[in-house]
């Protein structure tokens, strides 16, 4: 059986972090709805990544800054 991974390769770097998008819309029943994405550009290949980073329906406002924070916090860490 082949395998096509290469012995003791290292993984790839991240990409480099250029923004994160925040939505937060409300929908039926006043909640939210909170999507955050961030863009990473891939210098190799020379173009933009997106990558969803969290999608969550919430009661209240303070929820949503709740996942924001939660969020932000772990990009910051990377």
């Amino acid at each position: 059986m082949s395998l096509d991974t290469a012995t003791g390769a290292k993984a790839p770097a991240p990409l480099p972090l250029q923004y994160v998008s925040i939505e937060l819309m409300p929908i039926v029943g006043g909640r939210f709805s909170v999507a955050m994405q961030a863009t990473l550009l891939d210098e190799q290949q020379l173009e933009f990544v997106g990558q969803d980073i969290a999608h969550e329906r919430v009661d209240t406002i303070e929820q949503a800054l709740a996942v924001i924070r939660q969020n932000v916090a772990m990009l910051q860490a990377m």
